[in-house]
């Protein structure tokens, strides 16, 4: 079983991309926002990224964090 610490070394650097992607694609969102004057029509699934986003900024611990994600993500 790995440490607190283990985790973070192991894990961070996988994790740092994702979450690199991700606010890869608010930008490019925002500039086509800006290019176009206009928001996406069903804005659903950008609703339900920035729902799981402030699920994971929570410092407080949750066991069930992973199945709150996936429902937010199965009402899309």
């Amino acid at each position: 079983m790995l440490t607190p610490q283990q985790v973070i070394d192991t894990y961070f650097l996988e994790s740092r991309c994702v979450l690199l992607e991700v606010a890869a694609m608010l930008d490019r969102y925002e500039d086509a926002m800006a290019r176009s004057g206009t928001p996406a029509e069903k804005q659903e699934k950008l609703d339900g990224m920035r729902r799981a986003l402030a699920l994971l900024a929570d410092p407080t611990p949750s066991a069930t964090r992973t199945e709150r994600l996936l429902e937010i993500f199965a009402e899309i």
